[in-house]
């Protein structure tokens, strides 16, 4: 079966090279028409590459790409019915396209519904549900707290309203660490977990503005921070602006797990989640457990050898 697939695949790129005669790794509508008419055996015309492209053309640039070419080309010979003519055949290849995709998007949709504020979807969602999914089952960890670094929490004022509701949907995943913050931040993690003895909380980091990302920083540095969920606005200025960049520069020095949009941090709970269930997969988050360094470190340090070595021969 797997070595079906791949010659399929093979034939279905070697035809979209015969009829890409530009080069540009795109068929436009005359192309698509000499392609589709080889592979399928039949005259298309500009009504069909038009209802083609209106299925197939996935990011709306008029023409048809690699990938494009080898779904489209999927759908219609899966679609293949001897009693239909070729249009016909081809109205079903869209028509079972568009459901499928409909599924999928319905599905997707149905899963962020929960995140749908802090995600900010652009398009339709389906309705909430009645039973939406269990997403933050509680768990007995692998690893207790005192035996990882801490996670960070950070978020600028526009951000502190998807950082609590980000909290408040992922909690009991979060609790599993020692967490530690800026000023505000802690305070709203104190408010979701009041009355949860099982949290523990790092040290109190001060304000952005004063200090505490350059506070975190320094813990960062010292080994004590194994991951930053860093919401940052990133439509204004920011008067310690320096001390960001600091944070987030010491973040890849130190090789340390950092998530700076609410995408990324909810992908990263999956990633924790499954680090600490059962026996626990302490590589899934080495960063929690090692001190680590960016790849440039190692380079970095043998130039510094090469310069100190100079300096003392002279």
């Amino acid at each position: 079966m797997r070595g079906t697939f791949k010659s399929a695949h093979q034939r279905m790129e070697s035809t979209f090279q015969k009829f890409d005669t530009d080069g540009s790794g795109t068929l436009d509508n005359v192309e698509i028409a000499r392609a589709i008419s080889e592979v399928m055996n039949f005259e298309l015309t500009n009504e069909h590459v038009s209802l083609l492209l209106s299925e197939f053309d996935k990011d709306g640039n008029g023409e048809i790409d690699m990938a494009e070419f080898v779904m489209m080309v999927r759908y219609m010979e899966d679609n293949v019915e001897p009693n239909l003519d070729f249009s016909d055949q081809m109205a079903k290849a869209v028509a079972v396209s568009r459901l499928e995709t409909a599924k999928l998007l319905s599905e997707v949709s149905t899963n962020i519904y929960p995140f749908r504020n802090i995600l900010c979807v652009q398009g339709k969602l389906t309705p909430d549900l009645d039973n939406p999914p269990h997403y933050d089952d509680d768990f007995e960890p692998a690893f207790a707290p005192s035996e990882m670094r801490c996670l960070a929490l950070v978020s600028h004022n526009r951000m502190k309203a998807a950082m609590k509701e980000f909290v408040t949907i992922n909690k009991n995943i979060l609790k599993k660490f020692c967490l530690t913050g800026t000023q505000s931040t802690m305070k709203m993690l104190s408010e979701v977990f009041k009355g949860d003895s099982s949290v523990v909380f790092g040290p109190s980091c001060t304000s952005g503005p004063l200090g505490g990302d350059a506070e975190l920083a320094a813990l960062l540095c010292r080994g004590r921070l194994g991951g930053i969920l860093f919401f940052e606005d990133p439509l204004s200025a920011h008067a310690h602006q320096a001390d960001i960049h600091c944070l987030c520069r010491q973040a890849q020095v130190h090789n340390t797990m950092i998530c700076a949009t609410t995408t990324s941090a909810l992908m990263m709970m999956h990633v924790l989640r499954s680090a600490l269930q059962g026996n626990g997969r302490p590589e899934l988050i080495p960063s929690f457990f090692f001190s680590l360094k960016s790849p440039a470190v190692v380079a970095y340090l043998g130039e510094q050898e090469k310069v100190i070595a100079t300096h003392s021969s002279g």
